[in-house]
């Protein structure tokens, strides 16, 4: 269950990455597209050690952090061409993280006593 959590953050990570350069558009720079980049990365790695040790706030909060990355994807979704495939990509991927999150959650222990 934890190696199923962390391969489908490890890949919404790289699949965000590779849709930010290859549907960039051709008057950017590098520069330019590693801040938008770190823009959108930097506010998931926040979450890298929740996913990793498996907690629960952090896994919740992380799926919240999706829905908006979603709203993003699905705005993407009208674009066409490149930019629209990996929106719908981007939403498949960011779906099965959210049930991911949601199920690692849920195999947890609650109540009193719970770590």
């Amino acid at each position: 269950m934890l190696s199923f959590l962390r391969t489908s953050y490890v890949l919404f990570l790289a699949l965000l990455c590779i849709g930010t350069f290859v549907t960039a558009p051709t008057a950017s720079t590098l520069p330019n597209i590693l801040v938008i980049l770190s823009i959108q990365i930097i506010p998931l790695l926040a979450f890298f050690k929740a996913v990793w040790q498996k907690q629960s706030y952090g896994l919740l909060t992380l799926t919240l952090l999706l829905l908006v990355y979603m709203g993003f994807s699905t705005m993407n979704c009208f674009a066409g061409g490149l930019k629209q495939l990996f929106a719908i990509v981007e939403l498949v991927v960011a779906t099965w993280l959210i049930l991911a999150c949601s199920k690692a959650v849920k195999s947890l222990p609650r109540g009193h006593g719970a770590t």
